[in-house]
C-alpha cells in the first residue's frame, strides 16, 4: 500500500507534544484543578475541618458547662458551711454542743450498719451464717438507737440550769424573802444596803416591798423543780417499759427479717416522714 500523499512516512516518527493543563478544560476536570469548582475530592477535607470545628465547640460549651457547676458548687458549700456555723451558735447558746457531736456520729454508725444489712441481706451464704452476722448487727443497731435515750438525765439538769437564776438573782430572791427580823436585828442588811452599795432609806423601803411577790415566785419554783423531778421519774420508767415492749415484738421475728425491716424504714424517709407527722394526731 502506497503511503498517502502528505502523510508521514513509515520512517517517520511521530512525535506528540504535552499539551498545558491550563489551556485543557477537560484536562482541568478531570484533575481537579479546573475552573468547574470544587471536586468531591475537596469534601472530605471540608467535612474533617467541620468537624473538628463542632468538636471545639462541644468542649468549649462542656468546660463552661463543668464551670458553671462548680461555680454552683462553691456557692452552695459556702452557704451550708455559713448555715452550719450558724446552727452551731445556736446550739452552742442552748448547751447542747456536745449532744449534736454525739447524736451527729450516731447516725453515721446506723447508716454504716444499715450498708452492713443490706450487703449481708444480698450475700449467697448460708441462712444460718446470714442470720448470726445480722443479728451482731441488729443488737449493734438497736442499742446505738436506743444511746439517745441516755442522754435523758442530761437534758433534764439543762431543763433545772434553765429554770434556776443566776448567782445574783438568786441571792435577791434570797434576801428579799427574809422577814422583818433580818432586816432590823442583823446587821448584815444595814452593811449590804447602807454601807456598800449606798442605798438610802426610801431605797431599802421599796425593794422590801416586793418580798411577798417573792416568795410567791420561790414557792412556784420550787413546785417546779418537783414536777421536773417527777417527769424525770416518769420518763425513765416510760423508755425502759417502751424498750421492753419493742424487745418482745422483734422477738417474734428472725434477725433476717429484723434487718430487712430496718432496711425498709431507711429507704422509705416519706412513709415515715407522713408518719411522725400524724403521730401527734393520734
Amino acid at each position: 500500500m502506497m503511503p498517502s500523499p502528505g502523510g508521514p512516512s513509515s520512517s517517520q516518527t511521530v512525535k506528540i507534544e504535552p499539551t498545558n493543563s491550563s489551556d485543557n478544560p477537560a484536562s482541568d476536570h478531570w484533575s481537579g484543578t479546573g475552573n468547574s469548582g470544587p471536586t468531591t475530592e475537596l469534601r472530605p477535607d471540608r467535612r474533617m475541618a467541620r468537624k473538628a470545628e463542632l468538636a471545639r465547640e462541644s468542649r468549649k460549651r462542656k468546660k463552661e458547662f463543668i464551670q458553671n457547676l462548680q461555680e454552683k458548687a462553691r456557692r452552695y458549700a459556702e452557704k451550708v458551711e455559713q448555715l452550719e456555723k450558724r446552727q452551731a451558735r445556736f446550739m452552742t447558746t442552748l448547751g447542747l454542743t456536745s449532744v449534736t457531736r454525739d447524736e451527729q456520729k450516731r447516725r453515721q454508725e446506723q447508716l454504716r450498719l444499715l450498708g452492713e444489712m443490706v450487703t449481708q441481706l444480698e450475700s449467697k451464704s448460708s441462712l444460718p451464717e446470714k442470720n448470726k452476722k445480722l443479728e451482731i448487727f441488729m443488737e449493734t443497731f438497736t442499742s446505738n438507737s436506743r444511746a439517745r435515750q441516755k442522754q435523758l438525765d442530761g437534758l433534764m439538769d439543762k431543763v433545772r440550769e434553765v429554770l434556776t437564776p443566776g448567782l445574783q438573782a438568786k441571792f435577791c430572791l434570797w434576801v428579799l424573802s427574809q422577814d422583818d427580823k433580818f432586816y432590823d436585828d442583823s446587821t448584815f442588811w444595814p452593811s449590804l444596803a447602807y454601807q456598800e452599795l449606798g442605798i438610802s432609806i426610801d431605797q431599802s423601803e421599796r425593794l422590801k416591798s416586793h418580798r411577798k411577790q417573792i416568795k410567791e415566785r420561790r414557792e412556784n419554783l420550787r413546785k417546779i423543780l418537783e414536777n421536773l423531778e417527777d417527769v424525770r421519774k416518769k420518763a425513765q420508767g416510760h423508755v425502759t417499759s417502751l424498750n421492753n415492749s419493742v424487745d418482745r415484738i422483734q422477738s417474734h421475728l428472725s434477725p433476717e427479717q429484723r434487718a430487712k425491716f430496718a432496711v425498709w424504714v431507711a429507704k422509705n424517709r416519706w412513709c415515715m416522714e407522713m408518719m411522725t407527722a400524724l403521730w401527734g394526731k393520734s
